[in-house]
């Protein structure tokens, strides 16, 4: 994490920087105002992972992947169960530390996820995943073992993606969504926001 986002206390929002002060840009309408975005709570959800399979460095880093087992997830709006068959196929870099001033070797693991999942009235949502897990290799290396780190010491963000076909859950398909993440073990655990 660099320096800059240390500073912005979680659940807040950043306001945009004046037009004005970004003066190394000619602005066609400068005192255009925008909306601030604003968080929605839509579910909590518990996926449970088998191990995971190494395929290697193949060119564009090293390759792994989870099948996923199967989990649950509850919201205001829905609820429902994981079905087993979807997975993960993650990409692993190693690198610096962003902060100058870390010396220690950092890692940045680029998810691809596909979720299968069934609501309690028997209606199937795809969902997809992609984002980033990154912070200090020595951390992210010992999240296969349950509780040894917390979520706090590193950064694992998600942007969610929705289909289906049922007319009762289709507002999910036209949903800007974005999850707070972390892996504890064999599981992976979220909070999902919808984008207002």
């Amino acid at each position: 994490m660099s320096d800059s986002t240390q500073n912005i206390k979680p659940g807040t929002v950043e306001p945009p920087h004046p037009t004005s002060s970004l003066t190394n840009t000619k602005w066609a309408k400068p005192n255009f105002t925008l909306p601030i975005p604003s968080l929605q709570f839509l579910f909590h959800l518990e996926c449970d992972m088998e191990s995971f399979h190494h395929i290697g460095d193949g060119g564009h880093g090293y390759r792994s992947i989870v099948i996923f087992k199967g989990g649950r997830f509850e919201g205001p709006l829905l609820r429902g169960s994981i079905l087993p068959g979807g997975g993960d196929w993650e990409n692993i870099q190693d690198h610096p530390s962003p902060s100058p001033s870390d010396p220690t070797l950092h890692q940045t693991a680029y998810l691809d996820t596909r979720y299968n999942l069934e609501t309690h009235d028997g209606i199937c949502i795809f969902l997809k995943t992609t984002g980033t897990r990154t912070g200090k290799k020595s951390i992210l290396e010992g999240l296969g073992e349950e509780d040894k780190h917390a979520p706090d010491e590193y950064r694992m963000r998600l942007h969610l993606t929705f289909e289906t076909g049922s007319e009762r859950y289709r507002w999910l398909n036209s949903v800007v969504a974005v999850a707070s993440s972390a892996r504890n073990g064999d599981r992976v655990i979220y909070d999902a926001y919808q984008v207002l």
